[in-house]
């Protein structure tokens, strides 16, 4: 190991002994290098300018593209469940008598909905704080907000399990249901 950090500062040594270079050598150099912008202008930026900028986000995300919506009949075997939105299947034209939904799939259906739109959210939520957290200097302040990522984390765990839980209970539903005729569901 002596040998080797022996070698590395003899040859250091040696190559700046074979390529010497001048205090007057470094002053024409810089001499040459002042001359060629001699006649380009410099951007000088000022706080006012800093005040007309507009700040947008350090990441951006294309938006995709929506799907075309289509209609289609679905056996609960076939595929999982789709959530109805109400401008898809407007429920409230339909007397409550002629509603081909039945009640207990509606409440399921948006259990679930309400149940996925809370995950989302957290996990908005989860994301933001780690931004926050590692854009951070100060270790008093990263603790509060590992103390929020954690409570946040916990709570993204329950309302996953509560997810969970939610499409379960509508596919039992609806496999329940299989005996009887199913209702036509919109996919989008």
């Amino acid at each position: 190991m002596k040998r080797l950090i022996g070698l590395v500062f003899l040859m250091a040594t040696l190559s700046s002994l074979l390529f010497p270079q001048t205090l007057a050598e470094i002053a024409q150099k810089e001499r040459e290098r002042r001359a060629g912008l001699k006649g380009k202008r410099a951007a000088v930026i000022t706080n006012a300018d800093l005040a007309k900028l507009k700040k947008k986000p350090a990441l951006e995300t294309p938006v995709a593209p929506p799907a075309p919506v289509t209609e289609e009949v679905v056996a609960p075997e076939a595929a999982p469940p789709v959530a109805v939105e109400p401008h898809e299947q407007p429920a409230s034209a339909l007397p409550a008598a002629a509603n081909p939904v039945p009640a207990d799939l509606k409440a399921l259906q948006e259990r679930w909905d309400k149940a996925k739109e809370y995950v989302e959210l957290l996990t908005l939520k989860m994301g933001a704080l780690w931004q926050q957290f590692y854009g951070l200097e100060d270790m008093t302040t990263k603790d509060a907000v590992q103390q929020s990522i954690a409570e946040t984390f916990l709570k993204l765990q329950n309302a996953q399990e509560e997810e969970t839980r939610a499409r379960q209970d509508l596919e039992k539903f609806l496999g329940q249901q299989k005996k009887e005729p199913v209702p036509s569901i919109w996919i989008r």
